[in-house]
């Protein structure tokens, strides 16, 4: 009963906030910021603007166009930087890009179909909020260059799960039918419908991106405040509720930033990105220097210029900490696809957390997070399969799409949690194609990447830096009143699994240290290899409950076998895969088909989206 009391009373909270966000909207009420002088740094970035260096990227440009018609400031540099954007987008009437925009000034050639969606998301909150303070030429080349890019928009055709660039594309139809086109305002009315129909079904399938989900509410702002539909607003907000209801159950308060796993998180050791600045004017953290870097010019700090931040704010309804945030510990499940198993387990103490994946799906991902106390720059605990001697992801290779990001491999993973106990295994094989090797990897290896200042250390005490463990080695990591218990579990006559772990302090400059899985050498290039970890995070690292809880830990006795293909783990949580299907055979959680999002059990996302 109580549980559903509670249920009940989040839920009417939620509504209610999200009815009185719509009829209350004011989207002027950010905070001017702690830092001044939005003048000075216009006048900073116009100077790098009238450098026309090859660097400028579109987002800048625009950026710089948006925040100064914000303040009034110049309409001569707004004017430049909109000649300058008119001169990066895409105009030969045989380009299959036409209408699309180059990425930087020096780029040969369009290399990115979703700049346009980008470069629009900006010019469309210029042309409908600012209008006013351009001059008749910027209004004409603004209206030039928006009917140009209707085209490429139309042409890049996105998948339902490419959150925050469908989002963006969605809004910049939106925007343009705003601004006239009324076949756009239809076709935005449709991508919407679909987007929502996808969502209410597989949750946000781009689950618990540090950097995304600052692009994702950037749009859901806009789309909520500004759409010409009543009801896609109504919808809008509907979705923001959700959204940041998933943000307070996943948001780890020592560390101010999500806790969970994190789908396409470029920073590997702290998880932060363009998120912090809505979680900043809402006031859960104090606000950080930008992190979005591409999409400023470069030279200034951007605290100061506030224009399109101010359109992108969404009032976060009152009752949200008190409902969700405060509450620990607690159990967060949350589903990111179709699939029973395609889900994002989350347990969050006052002290600690640890959360996994249901599966991993690209090289950005971080399948496995903890974090152990406090502190803003404090490394989090992740796990890192790699191939090019880059355990901390600081190596970034350019992409297919231009962009510089960290290259680690996408194995199979089939993962259980039930509170704070993860069993997990992950398993890459070179020679499968599913699993995306490109060809210059080096010695595949596993390194589980945890803070500097934890103390790493078996059964017998601390270990040094250089200290080799055998490879059913179990470790406990030991920080700000949270140990995680780490059991290597090989199964059985497996020749893929770990020969040895070593103890790696090669990471200082970063605030890291690893323990790193060696495989076993295969002379013909990297070797497969299969990881099974057993985990569990305890709250108190010195007290006697703690020393008890560890010793309860190494006695328990989990095992495994693999037979063929298939894997399957005894003795913890239940775990069985097919590994030559790539399939989970048996997890906890395996979700039920009408599952959400759910906080200890009780699920409240499908009535905070409506469906």
């Amino acid at each position: 009963m109580a549980r559903d009391r509670w249920r009940w009373g989040l839920l009417v909270v939620w509504r209610l906030s999200v009815w009185a966000a719509i009829l209350g909207w004011c989207a002027s009420c950010v905070p001017a910021g702690a830092a001044e002088g939005p003048a000075a740094a216009l006048e900073a970035l116009a100077a790098t603007l009238r450098s026309r260096s090859d660097t400028l990227g579109i987002r800048g440009v625009l950026r710089l166009a948006l925040e100064a018609a914000g303040i009034g400031h110049d309409p001569a540099l707004v004017d430049d930087a909109l000649f300058c954007a008119r001169s990066m987008q895409e105009l030969a009437a045989d380009s299959p890009h036409r209408g699309n925009f180059r990425w930087r000034l020096g780029d040969a050639a369009v290399t990115d179909e979703n700049a346009v969606e980008f470069a629009v998301q900006l010019s469309s909150v210029l042309a409908l909020d600012h209008a006013a303070a351009l001059s008749p030429a910027a209004r004409e080349r603004l209206a030039l260059l928006h009917r140009d890019a209707l085209p490429a928009i139309r042409r890049h055709r996105v998948a339902p799960g490419h959150t925050n660039i469908v989002l963006m594309r969605t809004w910049n139809l939106l925007a343009l039918g705003r601004l006239g086109d009324s076949a756009a305002e239809a076709e935005g009315k449709a991508a919407w419908a679909e987007w929502l129909a996808f969502t209410r079904q597989r949750g946000i399938t781009e689950s618990l991106c540090p950097s995304y989900y600052g692009v994702d509410l950037d749009s859901l702002g806009l789309i909520a405040s500004r759409a010409a539909a009543p009801a896609v607003r109504a919808e809008a907000a509907a979705v923001l509720a959700y959204l940041w209801t998933t943000i307070a159950a996943h948001w780890y308060e020592p560390s101010g930033r999500l806790s969970g796993p994190h789908a396409r998180d470029t920073d590997w050791l702290r998880g932060r990105g363009l998120l912090d600045e809505h979680v900043a004017a809402v006031g859960w953290i104090a606000p950080l220097p930008a992190t979005d870097t591409a999409g400023w010019l470069p030279g200034v700090d951007p605290a100061p210029l506030m224009a399109f931040r101010r359109a992108c704010h969404w009032p976060l309804p009152p009752g949200l900490d008190l409902a969700v945030r405060t509450r620990v510990p607690r159990m967060v499940v949350e589903r990111c696809g179709s699939q029973p198993w395609q889900r994002a387990t989350d347990h969050v103490g006052r002290s600690g957390s640890i959360g996994i994946a249901g599966e991993t799906r690209g090289a950005e991902d971080k399948a496995l997070v903890v974090n152990l106390g406090g502190g803003m720059t404090t490394t989090n605990v992740t796990l890192v399969i790699d191939g090019h001697g880059d355990p901390y992801g600081r190596r970034r290779a350019v992409g297919g799409d231009g962009h510089r990001k960290p290259r680690h491999l996408r194995p199979f993973l089939v993962s259980s949690q039930d509170g704070p106990r993860v069993t997990a295994a992950w398993h890459l094989d070179p020679v499968d194609a599913a699993h995306r090797l490109e060809g210059d990897e080096r010695e595949i290896a596993a390194h589980l990447v945890v803070p500097a200042d934890a103390v790493v250390s078996d059964e017998r005490g601390p270990l040094a830096a250089g200290a080799v463990l055998p490879g059913d080695a179990l470790v406990f990591v030991a920080r700000g009143g949270a140990v995680l218990a780490v059991r290597s579990v090989v199964p059985a006559g497996c020749d893929r699994a770990p020969t040895r772990f070593r103890v790696v302090d090669d990471g200082v400059a970063f605030s890291a240290r690893r323990l790193s899985a060696e495989f076993p050498l295969v002379a013909t290039g990297p070797g497969a290899m299969l990881l099974i970890l057993d985990v569990e995070l305890h709250e108190g690292d010195d007290d006697d409950g703690s020393a008890a809880w560890r010793g309860a830990f190494a006695a328990r006795q989990v095992t495994a076998l693999r037979a063929g293909t298939r894997l399957t783990v005894a003795g913890s949580l239940p775990l069985e895969a097919d590994l030559g299907a790539r399939r989970p055979l048996a997890c906890r959680p395996w979700l039920a088909d009408d599952h959400l999002l759910s906080i200890d059990g009780v699920e409240i996302g499908r009535g905070l989206l409506g469906h």
